[in-house]
Order: structure tokens, then sequence, then C-alpha cells
């Protein structure tokens, strides 16, 4: 992979400090890591790896996801969502979430995310920083001695703001996913708690997942999003620009959009089409077209369309 990062217009790689299942992927001296044993060290060799990545001049950024922790949620159920009945809610999937309102959880966070800077991640990037959306999360009880009047996306904001600010007094840029369906306010980002331009205006990138196979027949005016993915990165980030200018302030600066685009077939849906070279380009042109310089490509197998980059000299980006 390294190989074909120096061959392209890749300069950047996103790997997992602390995965989907709440595991923290090196050794790392963190009281409640060290607590839940919480380390499964799929990365023997941390310093090793990040010198070879230096070496190549590669720009590394560390996924922390947030408050899907199963993990966590298993071995300290006072930070979990809980249920009426003192039980642990769960997604479809059995995954327990960790409570977005807790300040032991903001701290756990950030201490992953310094230790990530510290041994010589760039960026840390936030990932499910939301509630959970599905079914159950409505009967969720929540303490008010943890939520003090503020609803999902207050909390959420404030929590980029306060991670933010810790990790910038350590020399870490901060980023963090976000749901494309939030850019423009409404239901979805009552739901999950994200509010994209209040977290545009406390981080260094804001990252919409924009894939297009997740819009809905109709969205932008497309019949099928999936089946027009130009159009629909396009639409996505046109709709980015313009909620982001409605909170824009003199004298503040606002996140770099970094888009996660997609490099998988969504053979689930009804109305789709195998995404090859020209589907990954014509999105990577849609980002510049809309006037941003960045991207992410994600493929859950890491099975990226490597024929679909321009090598590194030819690039239109860093």
């Amino acid at each position: 992979m390294i190989q074909k990062i120096d061959e392209t217009e890749i300069n950047a790689v996103v790997i997992d400090v602390k995965d989907d299942n709440g595991r923290i992927t090196f050794q790392m001296d963190q009281p409640l890591v060290e607590e839940t044993g919480a380390v499964e060290a799929f990365i023997p060799d941390i310093q090793g790896l990040m010198d070879t990545l230096k070496e190549h001049n590669i720009y590394t950024i560390a996924r922390v996801v947030s408050f899907r922790d199963p993990y966590l949620a298993e071995k300290k159920p006072e930070l979990a969502l809980k249920l009426a009945d003192g039980s642990l809610y769960r997604d479809k999937k059995g995954m327990a979430w960790v409570n977005p309102y807790k300040q032991e959880m903001w701290d756990y966070l950030v201490d992953v995310g310094i230790q990530a800077h510290q041994v010589g991640f760039d960026e840390i990037q936030f990932d499910y920083i939301r509630f959970s959306t599905e079914k159950g999360i409505g009967d969720v009880v929540y303490d008010e001695a943890d939520v003090r009047g503020r609803d999902k996306k207050t909390v959420i904001t404030e929590f980029v703001q306060y991670a933010s600010e810790k990790l910038k007094d350590e020399g870490a840029f901060v980023a963090a996913d976000v749901f494309g369906a939030v850019m423009g306010g409404g239901i979805d980002s009552d739901t999950v708690g994200q509010s994209y331009g209040d977290m545009a205006n406390q981080l260094d990138y804001i990252c919409p997942m924009i894939y297009p196979s997740h819009y809905g027949d109709g969205n932008f005016g497309i019949e099928h999003p999936d089946t027009q993915p130009y159009d629909t990165i396009l639409a996505a980030l046109q709709l980015s620009r313009e909620d982001l200018s409605g909170y824009e302030t003199e004298g503040q600066d606002q996140a770099s959009v970094r888009p996660w685009l997609q490099d998988f077939t969504a053979s689930y849906l009804k109305n789709y089409i195998k995404y090859g070279n020209d589907e990954i380009r014509a999105q990577i042109q849609a980002v510049y077209d809309a006037g941003y310089e960045e991207w992410l490509l994600w493929s859950a197998a890491c099975n990226y369309h490597w024929e679909a980059l321009h090598d590194g000299e030819n690039s239109e980006t860093r």
C-alpha cells in the first residue's frame, strides 16, 4: 500500500487507533485503557509504523471511534446508554453505546487522541461523534445531572469544542466524520446531534460522508443517486458550501471540508451501478469542481481502485 501511495496522488492514511469495537490498536498508557484491558494490539510496533510512514512523507490520521463503544460500555456500564430497566441500549448489531453526556467519556477520548498524537499522528479524526439513530434509542433514559438541559446537538458541539481545544494545545489537527444528511439541518441533524456548521467552526477538518449510495432516490433531484456519482457529489458539496456560509464569523476560522468518497459497489441497493475507475475519478473531479481540494476514499475491505488515481507529480492537490 505504501508503494501505491508513493506512485499516486494519495498522500495520507487513516488508521484505526480506537476501532469500531472500542479496542485500542496499540499499547497505550492510559488509566481507563489499562483498567478495562482495551488494548488489542493490531499494531505491534506503532513507532516503527509511524517512522516508516514519515519516511515516505505520508500524512497520518488517527481514527478514534467515539460514542459507539461496545467494549467500554460492557466493561463500565455506568458510562453506557441505558434503558429504564437499567439494561444497556443496543443497536441492531447488538452493540452497546456510551453516553455522550458523560464528561468521563470526553476525557477518555481526548486522552486517546493525545496519546495518538504523541506517537506521531498528525491529525485526530473522531468518528461516530453522534448519538445512535436506531430502533429503541428513544427509550434511553438520561440523568439530568449529566444532561443539564442540553439537547443532542448542543452536547455534541460542546464535545467537539472541548476536544479541539485540548488537542490543538498539543499541536494536533482535529477532524470529525459527519453524516452527509446533516447538511442544512433538519430532522437528521437533530436526531444524530450533529450541527454541520457549529462543528465546522471548532474543527480543522470536517469530513462529510457523502457516498452516493447513502442518498435515497430523488435526493438533489437525482432519480437514483448511486448511479450518478459525479452529480451526487457535486450537489452534496454545493449544499455544504451553502450551509457553512451561514456560520461564517469574522475573525473565526472554519474547518476545511474533506469529504469521504465511495470506493465500493452498493450491490445491496435496488438501483446501483458497479463502481470502478471511472466512478471513483468522477467523484474526485466533482470535489474539485465544487471548489474543494481534499478527499478521502472509503473501502471497508481496503480494496481501492488505484488506477483511478493520478501519479503524484500530476496531482491537483497536496
